[in-house]
């Protein structure tokens, strides 16, 4: 962007800062490089560096407050004050007559407005009785202001001085009222649109969102079809203007024009973001509103560019100013611990003194402030301050970076994180390569009801929200929703795998879904994190292993899923549960919960999925939530014992239906004395078991820390087991089916 020295000269005397180089130098230090340099003295134009983030420096005023600032160091002339502090001019004189850079004496120093009896009209009608302004989109628009300049020449240029000042900076002088609305916006920041009064239809302003299949001409002539995701300005019959991106060209300001009014308002940023690129339109305007504006500056920049205008093209200003509001805005606050600005800048020279003095400096308003602590109110036009290192960042900008010492970071141990949840992620991943498997990524974009519509059960049990989180402008229309589970991507993943006859498959994929109902103004409160992986085709249980390798399965995935918890969960509280979702084979999977909690779901990947996929490969898939997972995780120790294991086989009959995790519950609840560990040894079914049943086999393992176990003391634990089995689950015992007859070795 171009800067005027000259025009940079009404807010700070640019010759204390030591004239086109103090300045240069001084921008440079500042964060705002200077790329070119055109004139000398006076005449000196800066093509200066602004980054996104700051807007409120894309006008003089804006970067002459950095100058000021920054310059107290370097300053020596008569303009500083005794501590060789450059003061920062908020007004800026009058339009007319010249402004020699340094030359205070010459300069007009009458501020705007212009005074009472000078084109004020008094008398005249209000502006509230001209015009009023309804405000349907709250959100975003916050501020809408309106004054009304009667009775001007429309045909009359601005003055001479706004004219060379635009020029000077690239600008093209077009009229009176158009130039005073860029003159205000390039002096203190603040876009303003000018439009002829007599061309809106019945003098009323409504702020809403554009029709469907409406169409507004803009000023460069092009007609354009709006969305109805736009933000207009619109009179009582038609929209007339695209909400901080570019006026219509029915309501322009032309030599015909008697009565204008002039509108300066504050717009949504991502909004008009998505409006400019939606058109291929970006405009000064938008340039400003796309990375926010100052509401806060409203009032001055419409008074501003009225006086401008009453004094380019004559006329009458309507009193007062119509100042309507949407939802009100947040004072931002923040506060600098001292020790938090000496741990920073790594030095002990600096104090909440030289704090306080910059931050005044800059706009901030001081608040309450202890000997280890600053509060401060943000300024509303720095959007980019929001935290407490964002201030520490203003004032080492003033104290200079080049003054921080230079020291080695201390020494850490590598992979620690600050964050748990990361934890939890890369342990994950660890365990997943250790096992052999390898990581993919999938894009985010997906179709809810195409490529998640099967997974519907899996997403209600796992808590998203049933409508999901889309995307108003997406680079594919047929994905336009953020995705809610990773497995379909992961899916992808694996069909184009096994498509390129690949025989073993076994990926991973960690990463954020976003099935939240959240706050829009916290971006992060609509995602989640999960884990997910997907085994097909064959499995090796190690490198070396020879013969014909076995088929993945069920308890493949369901293995390695306990393994991956095993370091947050015991395997033996994990609670397997039967599951039926469309996306999963019928009776092959299962969810996976701890003390009440979902962490997970684990199943066969069912035909149609596979088939959409073109899969003949069986494939088992897991998807395990990370939220869920206590990223503290839990230490277990058990103490060796000297004493030789005691083992009881014990068969019995019982329905098919029963689950081995009702066994488990059952031998769990038993509380056997000195019992170590229960695994199930075989399964059968077929002649000499009734029908509907299926035979078990569990081995039962005791051992005691303190001393050799009886055999008579087991065969009492087992037979009470038995009785237990019995009473709880109906199962029947030995080639009689009577009674339990444990098998016992040691």
């Amino acid at each position: 962007m171009k800067f005027s020295l000259e025009w940079l000269s009404d807010f700070v005397d640019a010759a204390a800062a030591g004239g086109p180089a103090g300045v240069r130098a001084v921008l440079d230090r500042a964060g705002f490089p200077v790329e070119s340099v055109e004139g000398e003295n006076a005449a000196t134009i800066f093509d200066v560096e602004i980054t996104p983030n700051r807007p409120d420096a894309m006008s003089h005023r804006g970067l002459a407050r950095e100058i000021a600032a920054m310059a107290r160091r370097s300053a020596r002339s008569a303009g500083s004050t005794p501590d060789g502090v450059i003061p920062l001019r908020r007004s800026a004189p009058a339009a007319r007559g010249s402004s020699p850079m340094g030359d205070s004496s010459r300069r007009d120093q009458s501020s705007l407005p212009l005074p009472p009896g000078e084109g004020w009209g008094e008398g005249a009608v209000p502006t509230t009785e001209l015009t009023s302004v309804t405000i349907e989109v709250p959100r975003l628009c916050r501020r809408f202001g309106a004054r009304v300049v009667q009775g001007i020449s429309g045909g009359a240029p601005a003055l001479e001085r706004v004219r060379a000042r635009l020029a000077a900076i690239g600008g093209k002088p077009i009229n009176a009222a158009v130039d005073a609305t860029n003159f205000v916006m390039w002096e203190i920041g603040q876009p303003l649109h000018a439009f002829d009064l007599d061309r809106l239809a019945g003098g009323h302003i409504v702020v809403r969102k554009a029709r469907r299949g409406e169409r507004l001409v803009t000023l460069d002539g092009i007609e354009r079809m709006l969305d109805p995701s736009d933000i207009v300005v619109a009179d009582a019959e038609r929209a007339v203007s695209l909400a901080g991106v570019m006026g219509g060209l029915d309501t322009a300001v032309t030599s015909a024009t008697r009565n204008v009014l002039l509108e300066a308002a504050w717009w949504d940023p991502p909004s008009i973001r998505k409006t400019s690129r939606r058109h291929g339109l970006h405009t000064d305007a938008s340039h400003r509103f796309e990375r926010g504006a100052d509401p806060e500056a409203i009032p001055e920049a419409l008074d501003r560019a009225a006086a401008i205008l009453l004094e380019s093209a004559g006329g009458t200003l309507a009193p007062g100013f119509v100042d309507a509001r949407g939802t009100a805005w947040k004072i931002r606050r923040a506060a600098l611990r001292l020790s938090r600005l000496r741990l920073l800048a790594g030095t002990e020279d600096l104090d909440l003194d030289f704090a306080a003095n910059v931050l005044a400096r800059l706009g901030f308003v001081l608040g309450r402030r202890s000997k280890q602590r600053l509060a401060v109110a943000v300024p509303p036009w720095r959007p980019d301050v929001s935290i407490e290192d964002d201030l520490v960042e203003e004032v080492l900008r003033i104290y200079g970076y080049d003054r921080l010492p230079s020291r080695l970071p201390p020494g850490r141990r590598p992979g620690g994180h600050l964050e748990p949840l990361r934890v939890v992620e890369e342990r994950l991943s660890d365990g997943a390569v250790a096992a052999g498997l390898l990581e993919t990524m999938s894009a985010p974009f997906v179709d809810r009801q195409s490529d998640e519509g099967a997974y519907s059960a899996w997403l209600a049990a796992a808590g998203s929200a049933p409508a999901p989180v889309s995307l108003a402008n997406p680079l594919d229309a047929t994905r336009r929703d953020l995705r809610a589970t990773l497995l379909p991507g992961l899916l992808d993943a694996v069909a184009r795998n096994v498509h390129r006859g690949q025989r073993e498959v076994a990926l991973f994929e960690v990463g954020r879904v976003f099935d939240r109902a959240g706050d829009p103004e916290e971006p992060a409160s609509f995602e989640s994190r999960r884990f997910a992986f997907a085994l097909a085709g064959e499995v090796r249980p190690y490198w070396s292993a020879s013969g014909t390798a076995a088929r993945a399965d069920f308890f493949d995935a369901k293995g390695l899923a306990e393994r991956l918890l095993s370091p947050w969960q015991d395997p033996g509280t994990l609670a397997w549960k039967p599951f039926l979702c469309d996306a999963f084979a019928t009776g092959a999977a299962a969810v996976v919960e701890s003390a009440g909690e979902t962490l997970g779901v684990v199943g066969l990947v069912s035909g149609s999925e596979r088939e959409k996929r073109k899969l003949t490969e069986d494939v088992f898939a897991v998807e395990l939530r990370v939220d869920a997972i206590p990223s503290a995780g839990t230490a277990r120790f058990q103490p060796f014992s000297s004493f030789p294991p005691v083992e009881a086989d014990l068969s019995f009959a019982h329905a098919k239906s029963a689950s081995w995790r009702q066994i488990e519950e059952i031998v769990s609840a038993a509380k056997l004395s000195d019992l170590e560990s229960v695994r199930v040894l075989d399964r059968y079914e077929g002649p000499g078991v009734p029908q509907g049943q299926v035979k078990t086999t569990i081995r039962l393992v005791f051992r005691s820390p303190e001393r050799t176990l009886e055999q008579d003391a087991v065969n009492r634990e087992v037979r009470r087991l038995g009785d237990e089995l019995k009473s709880r689950l109906g199962v029947t015992f030995g080639s009689d089916l009577s009674s339990p007859r444990p098998s016992l070795s040691s």
